[in-house]
């Protein structure tokens, strides 16, 4: 007889999304992107094991459950983590500084796996470039999601990394800020956007490096060390 789902068997694996999300953010490990998805496919199958509603209705969701599929049961997805530097000669506006970037025939190859639904979905959630599509704010925002629901499902946990996603959305809601994000990045001052992809991204590891010398980190929450 199959054990039922409870309530702390969620909780689990939603601390576990928000630790592996956490640590994919600082992770230039291509492989870290992988627990992310693993663990949102996890949710959506114990919150409605459970009782609780599910995420079928979730663009996000059916992007990484395509994305997820194809990645465990069929071939690589070959992702590259990036990111827009901090520092840059070139005015850049962006409402992520991470980019998750998978090579456009991989992400054909996905969507001619998936069904119609799926398809739909990726192109829907993720921000295509000529060579490359940026499955970051996607994972973003599905992030924001399971957070809301959390709240509406009385599901929120104490971690860490649990908290450190909730002083952002407080931020957000005490400046009246969107919570989800439209991703991609704009060059105001003109340029070609594929060109710096392929030429002026920077490692997660330099992106670290320079946050870590220009910021002082508190709850999640970044301050520049040369405001006074």
């Amino acid at each position: 007889m199959a054990r039922v789902v409870t309530k702390d068997d969620c909780l689990a694996e939603i601390k576990r999304f928000f630790k592996y999300y956490m640590a994919y953010c600082q992770s230039p490990d291509p492989d870290a992107v992988r627990e992310v998805l693993a663990s949102t496919y996890s949710i959506n199958d114990k919150v409605r094991k459970a009782g609780y509603p599910s995420f079928f209705d979730s663009d996000e969701f059916l992007t990484i459950k395509a994305i997820r599929n194809y990645a465990i049961h069929q071939a690589e997805i070959y992702n590259n983590a990036r990111a827009l530097p901090l520092l840059s000669e070139v005015p850049v506006e962006a409402d992520l500084g991470i980019l998750c970037l998978i090579p456009q025939d991989v992400i054909e190859a996905i969507c001619e796996s998936a069904n119609s639904e799926g398809r739909v979905a990726i192109k829907k959630s993720c921000v295509y470039y000529k060579n490359h599509v940026d499955i970051y704010p996607c994972i973003f925002n599905f992030g924001v999601q399971l957070f809301l629901y959390t709240e509406r499902n009385g599901l929120d946990v104490s971690t860490i990394e649990y908290l450190e996603f909730k002083n952002s959305i407080e931020f957000e809601r005490k400046h009246n800020l969107p919570h989800h994000v439209e991703g991609g990045f704009r060059l105001p001052h003109g340029g070609d956007i594929n060109e710096f992809i392929e030429n002026s991204l920077h490692s997660i590891e330099e992106r670290n490096d320079l946050q870590n010398s220009l910021y002082s980190e508190e709850d999640g929450m970044f301050t520049f060390k040369g405001a006074s």
